[in-house]
């Protein structure tokens, strides 16, 4: 009776798992429905999922008729260059503020987790401030520097972590002459791949996502990321109504950030569950 009641149990819970699955998944369904469309099977059949013939050279179209190589390699730049100093700066400020001792570790520390609830659009004007003073407006940069000097939830994310570590792996590499750069990079670094590959995962996600600031800070075309491809896309499609390119413009753009998700899940999962949020 026991054996029957858990596989009941289980069956329910995974009947569940599925059905939430299908909704959250039915939007990624819709478009590769309407990208795989034409003209006028959108008009004809617009309720139709997979209607015959389905049309793959929508793919080819949008890569011909918009610059691709340029949005990605512009988007490309942002990231790299983001994720090299937020995993640089974060890495190092979660160091210092978990592993070593000083006055006032404490108080940046909730700085720090006051910087987390701070929303864009209460430091955008001063921040648009800052960089057209220095000159950086029409470029890459704004869109650059404030990922590349880290970020408050990647740095509490890291410190949580960090935490975790035993101390007494420090402790012994001091008594051995090492020095605290050494100790974080010879040491702390090699057994932080699973809170790096998240701050990797998150900075590549908000980079390649981002819209506001490179609508704010782009002024030419040729340094357009994917997202202000994406919103040329739409304003060109407005008066002919070119849904179907619209989607495929947006599958083209999501495939990466699904690719990297699936790669590194395993140690997004590891790193989320063995940070902040588990402790």
């Amino acid at each position: 009776m026991t054996g029957f009641r858990n596989k009941t149990d289980n069956f329910f819970k995974y009947l569940v798992m599925i059905l939430v699955c299908g909704i959250f998944f039915s939007p990624f369904v819709y478009l590769l429905s309407t990208a795989l469309k034409d003209q006028s099977q959108l008009i004809t059949s617009p309720r139709a999922l997979f209607p015959a013939p389905l049309h793959f050279e929508n793919f080819k179209i949008v890569i011909k008729q918009y610059p691709m190589s340029r949005y990605f390699s512009n988007t490309l730049t942002v990231v790299v260059f983001a994720i090299f100093g937020n995993v640089l700066v974060s890495t190092l400020t979660g160091y210092a503020l978990a592993r070593m001792n000083f006055k006032g570790r404490e108080i940046l520390f909730n700085l720090t987790l006051a910087c987390m609830f701070m929303p864009l659009f209460l430091i955008i004007i001063p921040r648009f401030i800052i960089f057209k003073h220095l000159g950086m407006i029409g470029t890459l940069l704004p869109l650059i520097l404030p990922s590349a000097f880290g970020s408050p939830f990647c740095i509490f994310l890291m410190r949580q972590f960090l935490r975790g570590i035993p101390m007494s792996l420090s402790e012994a590499a001091r008594i051995d002459g090492c020095s605290e750069l050494r100790i974080y990079s010879r040491i702390i670094m090699p057994l932080s791949g699973p809170a790096v590959a998240t701050i990797v995962i998150f900075t590549t996600q908000w980079r390649w996502n981002e819209f506001i600031e490179p609508l704010i800070y782009l002024q030419s075309e040729k340094l357009y990321t994917i997202t202000m491809g994406l919103y040329t896309v739409i304003g060109m499609s407005a008066e002919e109504i070119n849904t179907h390119l619209v989607m495929t413009f947006v599958i083209l753009t999501v495939l990466p950030i699904l690719f990297i998700f699936v790669v590194a899940q395993k140690w997004f999962v590891e790193g989320i569950s063995s940070s902040g949020i588990k402790n």
